[in-house]
Parts: structure tokens; C-alpha cells; sequence
């Protein structure tokens, strides 16, 4: 590989990470528009719930009631880059705290997502992204927001 090449590897590869670090993130901080924005507009977003096509739909999803706290560890990141388009897997423990009096009470959640990304005018955005539970532990989700 020629070092132009060796360079535009690393590049897309830091890049990529950014971007699942952001999607991560912005769930951690609560900020829906940062997290919508990590996809391109006609993006599939695929959870245990549901199904999403589009930004659009994905902003508008649906969701629990929203935790006080949560915290994403993501990590193990395989990306492949072929051109303007890559794959990316990378691993995935969720911890959701949603009574901050009680936070002994919360719920966990590991495994892994599948993406599919495309270069566009904002940087790497991504195409499609599917949830895949492993393993969940401890308390439950409550009905309705205490």
C-alpha cells in the first residue's frame, strides 16, 4: 500500500470510530439530534422494537421511558473501507440507571451492532445500523416515569 493510501486508511478509520463514539455518546448525554445525525437521510436503523427507515422516522422513533442515566462502553471496532462505502462492527455493554434515588436499581444490556456506512458532503455517515442483544441483566424498565 502506498503511503496516500496507507494515510487515507487511517484517516477513515479514525473517522469511523468518531462517529460510533458520537452515536454512543449522544445517547449517554441525551441529545437526540446529535445522534440522528450520525445517519445519512435514508439510513435503517434496526432495533429490538422496530424498524426505522430514514433520519426522519429515526428522530420520530418511539421510546422507553428515558433513563436519568445511562452509560454505553462500545469497543472491538472491525471497520472495512471499500471506497465511499465501509462496514463496521463493534461491541456494545449498556447500563441504564432510570430512578437516580435508587441507582442500585438499573438495567443492563451487551452485544453488538452491524453498519453499513457511506462517505457523503458532512464526513461518514451511516447507512444502516442493526442492534444485536446477547445478554440483558438486572432490573426492568418501569411502565411509566416515576
Amino acid at each position: 500500500m502506498e503511503p496516500a493510501e496507507q494515510v487515507r486508511w487511517l484517516v477513515d478509520q479514525v473517522a469511523i470510530t468518531a462517529l460510533i463514539s458520537s452515536f454512543a455518546a449522544s445517547l449517554d448525554i441525551h441529545d437526540h439530534v446529535a445522534y440522528t445525525g450520525t445517519f445519512a437521510d435514508d439510513a435503517t436503523l434496526r432495533l429490538p422494537f422496530g424498524t426505522f427507515e430514514g433520519r426522519d422516522a429515526i428522530a420520530a422513533m418511539p421510546t422507553a421511558p428515558p433513563p436519568t442515566a445511562s452509560h454505553h462502553l462500545v469497543g472491538t471496532h472491525r471497520i472495512e473501507v471499500d471506497g465511499d462505502e465501509a462496514r463496521a462492527q463493534w461491541h456494545v455493554i449498556a447500563t441504564h440507571v432510570f430512578d437516580a434515588a435508587q441507582p442500585d436499581k438499573h438495567s443492563q444490556a451487551g452485544g453488538w451492532y452491524a453498519a453499513t456506512l457511506r462517505r457523503t458532503e458532512q464526513g461518514w455517515r451511516f447507512s444502516s445500523v442493526e442492534l444485536h442483544i446477547t445478554w440483558t441483566n438486572g432490573w426492568t424498565v418501569p411502565e411509566e416515569p416515576s
